[in-house]
């Protein structure tokens, strides 16, 4: 019997290497959705401030976008402090992960311009397989084996948990965004209060 060959290994810097650039890129795409409006000079002052106006929900959009973009950058960073080893599977699941982040500025764009059910669906769907995503990357780590010594069962058992808070809240909008629309769109503040909840309680337990 032919064995398949893991390409199991103990140095993650290349892998965290190509995260942090594509994680760079994506944050700066995100503000390449705004348009500087265009305006004659001789009507600026009067159509200007309604022009800025009408891209409040892009910049919604790229705020969100940004911030839990930059979450997950901290939250990736902080996994790979404690994932040692690697193998094959271990760097396709982090490619999955890039790939879901590496979609985002598409969906935010479109949901700027366009802030319909469709567009909100696909945003929260996008937000939620990166979530997943990471997760998923997190559980197999440590189901191989390839976590720190510091790393217990228990440890790893609620970091999974607290991964799956975030998408769990993005798919739960789209029902909301399916009843009333503006409420969906702040929906995600109740991660912020999720995590802080879900701390408190394993801190005491």
């Amino acid at each position: 019997m032919v064995q398949v060959r893991m390409l199991e290994g103990d140095r993650t810097d290349r892998l965290e290497a190509l995260s942090d650039g594509v994680f760079a890129i994506v944050l700066t795409l995100l503000v390449l959705q705004f348009r500087v409006p265009n305006i004659p000079a001789d009507r600026v002052g009067a159509e200007l401030p309604g022009a800025l106006e009408a891209q409040q929900t892009v910049f919604f959009s790229y705020l969100l976008s940004f911030f839990v973009v930059g979450i997950y950058w901290i939250i990736h960073h902080n996994l790979f402090q404690e994932i040692v080893r690697h193998d094959r599977l271990l760097l396709y699941a982090n490619l999955l992960f890039l790939l879901a982040i590496s979609f985002l500025p598409f969906p935010t764009e479109l949901l700027g311009v366009y802030s319909t059910r469709l567009t909100w669906t696909l945003y929260a769907l996008n937000l939620a397989m990166v979530g997943f995503a990471l997760t998923a990357l997190w559980w197999y780590a440590d189901r191989r084996g390839f976590t720190s010594d510091a790393i217990d069962e228990r440890t790893a058992f609620l970091v999974t948990v607290r991964g799956l808070i975030t998408p769990a809240v993005f798919v739960c909008s789209i029902g909301v965004a399916a009843v009333n629309l503006s409420v969906a769109f702040y929906t995600p503040f109740l991660i912020v209060p999720l995590q802080i909840l879900w701390v408190r309680r394993y801190q005491k337990r």
